[in-house]
């Protein structure tokens, strides 16, 4: 192995542990001289220790030459991606040959390639294939031995019911003449009067070379099926006569295993898929940062794997009631805004129902697969067009690394929504609104989905202060914000945006909801509450409130009419109560 002074700069500890930790075979090249860097702990596995001297190239451990592959993709500093999976073999000191297949894509700064040990699927093939000969050997001699009692069956008619193939003889119209105790595996084998009765036809086959004549027909086979079993048979004409004789042999053995042969020949080739697809992905959600690029990397690898033909994601915001993106393939707008507005809906969002309702899925047959953070938590929805369940092995290997991915990338946002915090009452600050108030404008004119604002002011803040000082002001601001916080439910936003200044953004609420809500703050929430301002004392939390929705205010314009209201109310409390008036 190089020396660690050869080992190539990676970019921290975590990427050499998540080099080492892949589960496949791989190493990593200079791309100035092909030399290979390092291999990984599953490399050292299959090539052994001394693979990787220093003097060691890719192209003279893969291709056994001197000179770089023309083609090498290692030579193109700027790829894209992974390059076309490649073919070589590789033959040990011991005797033993290794059957390879690998790629070459970019990873911290160095070409990486990536081997898949193929040996078991050629050696499989290899005895498939001495298999197939065997029994084409094997019927070689069979067709060799039919032709044989064929050639002697009018000095053998005596034995006919000895062989053990249905042997008939036909006359020019079909009829049967003779039969063999064989034909009584026929489920209409005693019964038919004529040859494609035999079959459980009632004319003769379309397809049949004696219409015209057993003359000079030579030999013909075609196949039948009969029920569930599988029949060839042998037409010749018979010596001697103008008819035919028909032998039937039973296929079905040898049919079942051809197919079962191809089953296992589709089911690697699936596998191979999904284990290149999952490398793929695995390392596309290691390099990309943006999580819409991963999630549509991710649909796009998923959607052939598991013969689908449409699929759409959506993927949750850490403030419920939001998205951070969504995906699609082969859904229509209007069908995908049908299906967020219906995923964004209270019911599903606060899991009170377990998925979308049908009417609202794109398709009518759709399946619903949530995306889980590693706490178990939904973190997203993934629907498929269809209600294929054969693939869900495959889905789920899929949908897994997905789900953490986004967890992962969820809780960075939760630490940077920590960042936008008011330091004194812990309510959001005026930044982190107006964003939140923009996603919720964005989803008021893409799926029509409403909101309110709500403008708090907090009354006689100064006189507080200049009673009983700041400590019993600030104390004011913080029992109002704690209020304030407490009232509103999961998805809506609280901030802070001035001294006494609060705004409160209520996702999917019109202004007669948002009145709703107003009028509990003043009834329930706000009604007796105070706080101490020692010696027995207490001083009341009157808070001026205004409120406006996007059903009777134009977006633009929302915040200044709950303004307005506030000062509607601000100035409605002050004539209730002059003798505040100078002190608040």
């Amino acid at each position: 192995m190089p020396s660690d002074s050869a080992s190539p700069p990676f970019a921290d500890t975590a990427a050499r542990k998540l080099f080492e930790a892949l589960p496949t075979a791989a190493f990593l090249i200079n791309p100035a001289d092909r030399r290979i860097l390092t291999l990984n702990q599953a490399g050292r596995r299959l090539m052994g220790d001394d693979a990787c001297r220093a003097d060691t190239t890719c192209h003279h451990l893969l291709r056994q030459q001197a000179e770089p592959c023309p083609d090498c993709p290692a030579t193109h500093r700027q790829m894209a991606g992974p390059a076309d999976l490649r073919a070589t073999s590789i033959r040990f000191a011991d005797g033993d040959e290794c059957f390879l297949k690998y790629c070459c894509l970019p990873w911290e700064g160095h070409p990486l390639v990536i081997l898949h040990d193929v040996s078991r699927e050629i050696n499989l093939l290899r005895a498939t294939d001495f298999t197939r000969k065997e029994l084409q050997a094997k019927l070689v001699l069979q067709e060799r031995r039919e032709r044989e009692v064929l050639a002697t069956l009018t000095h053998l008619e005596g034995m006919i019911d000895h062989i053990p193939e249905a042997l008939l003889s036909v006359d020019e119209s079909f009829f049967i003449l003779k039969r063999n105790r064989a034909t009584a595996a026929f489920p209409n084998g005693t019964l038919a009067q004529r040859c494609f009765e035999l079959v459980g036809r009632g004319e003769p086959c379309a397809d049949c070379p004696a219409r015209q004549g057993f003359e000079g027909i030579g030999e013909y086979k075609k196949r039948h099926t009969v029920g569930s079993l599988y029949f060839t048979e042998t037409i010749t004409s018979s010596p001697g006569d103008r008819g035919g004789l028909l032998l039937f042999r039973e296929t079905t053995r040898q049919i079942r295993l051809v197919e079962q042969i191809r089953k296992q020949q589709d089911s690697i080739t699936a596998k191979n898929q999904v284990l290149e697809g999952l490398a793929s992905f695995g390392a596309y959600m290691q390099q990309e940062p943006d999580l819409g690029l991963v999630v549509n990397f991710f649909l796009k690898l998923l959607l052939p794997v598991i013969d689908c033909e449409a699929g759409a994601v959506i993927v949750n915001d850490i403030r419920p009631g939001n998205i951070v993106c969504h995906v699609v393939r082969g859904v229509t707008d209007l069908e995908m805004n049908r299906l967020m507005r219906a995923y964004l809906s209270r019911d599903v969002q606060t899991e009170r129902v377990d998925a979308v309702a049908p009417e609202a899925l794109p398709w009518r047959e759709t399946r619903q697969i949530p995306l889980l953070g590693t706490d178990g938590r939904r973190v997203g929805l993934l629907a498929l067009k269809g209600n294929d369940t054969c693939h869900d092995e495959n889905i789920f290997l899929f949908v897994e690394p997905l789900g953490a991915c986004i967890h992962n990338r969820l809780l960075m946002l939760k630490l940077e929504e920590r960042a936008n915090t008011d330091p004194l009452t812990g309510l959001f600050n005026r930044g982190y609104f107006h964003r939140a108030l923009e996603a919720e404008e964005e989803k008021f004119a893409s799926l029509n989905i409403p909101y309110a604002v709500v403008v708090a002011d907090i009354n006689r803040l100064k006189q507080a202060n200049d009673l009983y000082g700041h400590e019993v002001g600030d104390r004011l601001i913080t029992t109002a914000a704690d209020l304030l916080g407490r009232a509103i439910r999961t998805g809506d936003v609280a901030a802070r945006t001035g001294g006494d200044e609060f705004l409160i953004l209520l996702a999917g609420t019109d202004s007669a909801g948002a009145e709703s809500f107003v009028k509990r703050l003043r009834e329930e929430i706000l009604a007796g509450a105070a706080v101490s301002c020692g010696s027995g004392l207490e001083f009341p939390v009157d808070i001026s409130l205004g409120f406006a929705g996007t059903d009777q205010v134009a977006p633009p314009d929302l915040i200044k009419a709950a303004d307005h209201r506030m000062y509607e109310d601000k100035n409605a409390y002050y004539q209730r109560h002059p003798q505040h008036r100078r002190q608040a």
